[in-house]
């Protein structure tokens, strides 16, 4: 996986290397996920987004830009007997994501949608510190190995070269489908709207950006 990550990386930087255009970089943030469909609530999983960019201005307000990164997802339901939660479920996924999105830019701010491919790396789920698949009475059903999500956010640029961003995103496709009847850990109802029933990525992810080059050549300010 390692090995994976790092050729990637360098793929991107020197494909930005070669082009003036373009501005690239490291990120580090902090993913909090909940996994919408496994009935627990709450984004109490919490896990790693790091990785690089690259992008490329298009005009004074507008860039875009696309990350890789390796980013953890998931749930967590811990217990806490005092409010009469019993139960301690996880799951954990690992992905490498590939964010594309395009931003517009206001003074120190900007705000970006768009749109991102993750590849499943790993996958674990657990009651009470055993893996399901060890407990004889609960069927395994594996997560897809392909997640297609959307994403909004908003940054902050403290400068040309370094900001804040806080994403919202959410899946496009199931990344589980549901189970063949009911079991505790999970609920095969659609969760919202027309969308068809399953267990869907729920994640806010709070990432620094730290720029080699300036990312807009008039700045951010303008």
């Amino acid at each position: 996986m390692r090995k994976h990550i790092l050729i990637l990386l360098l793929v991107l930087f020197v494909t930005a290397s070669y082009a003036q255009d373009f501005r690239a970089g490291p990120l580090l943030g902090i993913s909090f996920s909940q996994v919408d469909g496994d009935n627990y609530a709450g984004y109490n999983k919490v896990g790693l987004n790091m990785g690089a960019f690259v992008s490329r201005q298009i005009s004074d307000k507008w860039d875009i830009q696309l990350d890789i990164a390796y980013i953890q997802k998931g749930s967590r339901e811990a217990p806490d007997p005092d409010k009469g939660k019993y139960d301690d479920y996880k799951i954990a996924l690992s992905y490498i994501q590939f964010p594309l999105v395009g931003r517009y830019h206001y003074k120190q701010f900007s705000a970006e949608g768009g749109i991102s491919i993750g590849a499943l790396l790993n996958s674990e789920e657990e009651i009470d510190g055993t893996p399901i698949g060890d407990i004889p009475s609960h069927e395994i059903v594996p997560f897809q190995d392909i997640e297609w999500a959307t994403v909004f956010g908003l940054n902050y640029h403290f400068n040309d070269r370094l900001w804040l961003n806080v994403r919202w995103l959410y899946s496009i496709n199931r990344v589980r489908i549901p189970y063949d009847g009911e079991i505790p850990v999970y609920n095969p109802k659609p969760h919202w709207l027309s969308r068809k029933p399953g267990q869907y990525n729920n994640n806010f992810v709070v990432t620094a950006y730290y720029s080699f080059n300036k990312l807009l050549q008039s700045g951010t300010g303008n």
